[in-house]
């Protein structure tokens, strides 16, 4: 156990909550931050003891991730953990610059969604070395388990995107012309959701590729302008993006009941209003929010000294349309 650790113990409960350091109270590299929870008793009845946790996330840019770190701040004060939230700003030295220095001001825990899948192995291995519990969420760092990292809580991305390009074949019936918008190109969830694009697509000759994918970053406007660049030059029928916010960009460009199948996936805010409102068709949705919360739940349990019964934690997928949106609102 840490040395901050030890000197927790030794104090009295009345002088625990002043005696807390405050941690990362900025973005070490230059990133956003923000904090939640509080250090009340867990809502369990477990340990009173309050974990120093963070959250690094790669971005604070769109609806998805706002889920997260909403779901993150409220499963923090149910289990009465003091939770800091920072943003890599889609920077990898940024997020290895903020693990570092959470690991010097004694965080118990850190959770993170890589940049880079390849770039946060040895930043990962040296936390978890200093005793730190790290869990990977929502991508995968590629080999993640041979750094040091406790747990991994995601969503199947293949089969995601395998759910989203099958509605797209039923509704397209087999035959059309396609375009698809994808996250930035090392990224691992989007490598993963194009592979389940293309294993539909394998028994879908008549549906045809008319443009080579383009890398819009996870960004709406990027997308919308994308798009509006394509409907000048090509005849689409379906646009198939690997999130919500791109999708959204996408039915901006097309407008409303444009007779184009545009969908996304992650099942965000503003995905289910333009499903409502006609600028998209469908998403997929993999439950951000509960990767986050599922992965403070996984910390809290090895902090407590507990075994998780899977370091493996896999949200489902369910395809939203405007048949059962209301559902989900």
């Amino acid at each position: 156990m840490k040395r901050a650790k030890k000197l927790l113990a030794l104090l009295t409960a009345g002088v625990l909550s002043a005696a807390l350091l405050t941690g990362c109270g900025g973005s070490p590299a230059g990133g956003d931050s923000s904090s939640g929870g509080d250090t009340s008793a867990p809502a369990d009845g477990g340990s009173s003891e309050s974990y120093k946790i963070a959250l690094i996330q790669q971005h604070q840019t769109n609806a998805f991730q706002i889920t997260v770190s909403d779901a993150a701040t409220a499963k923090a004060a149910e289990l009465g953990v003091d939770l800091t939230i920072l943003s890599a700003d889609q920077d990898a030295a940024t997020q290895i610059s903020q693990i570092e220095q959470c690991v010097s001001e004694e965080f118990d825990a850190i959770l993170f969604e890589p940049v880079d899948p390849d770039a946060l192995g040895a930043a990962s291995k040296a936390a978890a070395d200093a005793g730190v519990v790290v869990i990977n969420i929502i991508s995968a760092c590629t080999d993640w388990e041979s750094y040091g990292i406790a747990a991994l809580s995601c969503g199947d991305n293949v089969t995601a995107g395998e759910t989203e390009m099958q509605h797209i074949a039923d509704l397209l019936e087999g035959k059309g012309n396609i375009a698809i918008l994808t996250g930035p190109s090392g990224d691992s969830g989007g490598l993963q959701r194009m592979e389940g694009y293309e294993n539909i697509l394998a028994n879908y000759p008549d549906i045809v590729q008319v443009v080579e994918p383009a890398d819009c970053s996870w960004d709406t406007a990027s997308a919308q302008s994308t798009v509006e660049s394509w409907l000048s030059a090509y005849d689409l029928d379906a646009i198939v993006c690997e999130n919500d916010g791109m999708a959204v960009g996408a039915g901006n460009a097309a407008g409303a009941n444009s007779g184009i199948f545009i969908a996304g996936v992650d099942g965000t805010p503003d995905g289910f209003e333009a499903i409502n409102d006609g600028r998209i068709t469908g998403t997929v949705s993999q439950d951000g929010g509960a990767m986050a919360a599922n992965g403070i739940e996984a910390a809290v349990t090895l902090l407590k000294g507990e075994k998780l019964e899977n370091n493996t934690i896999i949200t489902t997928n369910v395809w939203i349309d405007a048949s059962n949106v209301a559902d989900y609102q």
